[in-house]
């Protein structure tokens, strides 16, 4: 059966998709999906080298030092960041991180990408996506980069927080701090903005994603017109952990979705 490209309206489909959503979110509460938490009991098995990293909450920098072997620290990475706004300033202190998530969701029901836990419910994180998917950048919270905007996390861009995600192990001394005159060691590096104009706006451009049209210049999405047997419900369930959460890797359950419920939410279900 062909599948026509023009968003589905009627409430039938409404009522379908929300049904779907609601009886299986009610046996399995939907979350992001997250990795295994790292802890810091084995941060000693990990070979990684070490680093410290250092937030200046007052200018929203975040400079990393490599420590050598006999204590001395190198710095070697600038970041520009969101630290908390006023009334919810990130709290000052020396800190350890613990468990790292690929995607977490935040107190307001936005997600953070490339999560790193170092204090409580304080986190180095993305900034916000309205759904666990590349795609669903706020990209108006993303051009704050370099001002406090946070509920008291420390926001990145995608490109840096992927940095501290990959490279920091689970135990990194954490040091937050604050100082109105010098950002850091290496500078504060300068935050690109996005045009409120621009069609690529729902995507971090740092996202080194194969799918990112700051990358591929695609800009124009054309829904997914095919049968269920050319259907990628594999690339699907991957592009949105929430449905991966609740179907798997069910392919007719992923493409009853995606015929009843993804085109009309935007959902993309091709592979660039």
């Amino acid at each position: 059966m062909k599948i026509h490209t023009k968003k589905f309206k009627s409430s039938i489909q409404k009522f379908i998709c929300l049904s779907i959503l609601l009886f299986l979110g009610a046996a399995n509460d939907v979350h992001a999906e997250e990795l295994p938490e790292a802890q810091t009991e084995n941060a000693t098995d990990d070979a990684r080298p070490d680093y410290v990293i250092y937030v200046n909450r007052a200018l929203n920098c975040v400079t990393v030092k490599q420590q050598g072997e006999d204590g001395t620290l190198t710095p070697i990475q600038s970041f520009v960041c969101s630290c908390g706004r006023e009334g919810h300033e990130t709290p000052e202190g020396t800190f350890r991180t613990s468990n790292y998530y690929e995607w977490r969701e935040m107190v307001d029901g936005t997600y953070g990408r490339y999560a790193v836990r170092f204090n409580g419910k304080i986190l180095f994180h993305s900034a916000p996506y309205l759904d666990a998917a590349p795609d669903t950048l706020e990209w108006e919270e993303y051009n704050k980069l370099g001002q406090s905007a946070s509920l008291g996390c420390v926001r990145l861009s995608v490109k840096d927080v992927k940095w501290i995600y990959d490279n920091c192990k689970a135990g990194t001394e954490v040091v937050v701090y604050s100082d109105t005159e010098t950002a850091g060691d290496l500078g504060k590096p300068s935050a690109a903005k996005i045009d409120a104009d621009s069609s690529c706006k729902n995507w971090d451009p740092t996202d080194t994603d194969a799918r990112n049209p700051w990358i591929t210049g695609v800009t124009e999405y054309v829904p997914f017109s095919g049968t269920i047997d050319e259907f990628d419900y594999m690339a699907y369930a991957d592009r949105y952990p929430d449905l991966k959460n609740l179907f798997g890797y069910d392919k007719e359950a992923l493409y009853d979705h995606y015929v009843n419920c993804g085109i009309n939410e935007g959902r993309i279900a091709v592979s660039y």
